[in-house]
Formats: structure tokens, C-alpha cells, sequence
């Protein structure tokens, strides 16, 4: 099996090795940034 077909599912299940409270401070500032971009492109303007 080639790294390119192998990376993802590698990286989840090393994503899901970490502790609980560092899989959150890493999950949830990247939902948050991409709630805002979802919020600002339904408003049509631009975030800068």
C-alpha cells in the first residue's frame, strides 16, 4: 500500500490516540474557523 492511500486513515487513528482534552483543543478552533468562513461567505463579504 503507497503513503498516499495509507496517510488518512493513519492520521485518524493517531488523531484518535491523543488524549481526549488535546483532541479538543485541536478539533474546535478548527470547526470554529470554519463556521466563520461558512458565515462569511453567506454574507458576501470578505473577512480582512
Amino acid at each position: 500500500m503507497s503513503f498516499r492511500t495509507q496517510f488518512p486513515r493513519s492520521f485518524v487513528f493517531a488523531v484518535l490516540a491523543w488524549p481526549a482534552w488535546l483532541r479538543v483543543l485541536v478539533i474546535l478552533p478548527a470547526i470554529l474557523a470554519l463556521w466563520l468562513g461558512v458565515l462569511w461567505a453567506l454574507a458576501g463579504e470578505l473577512p480582512w
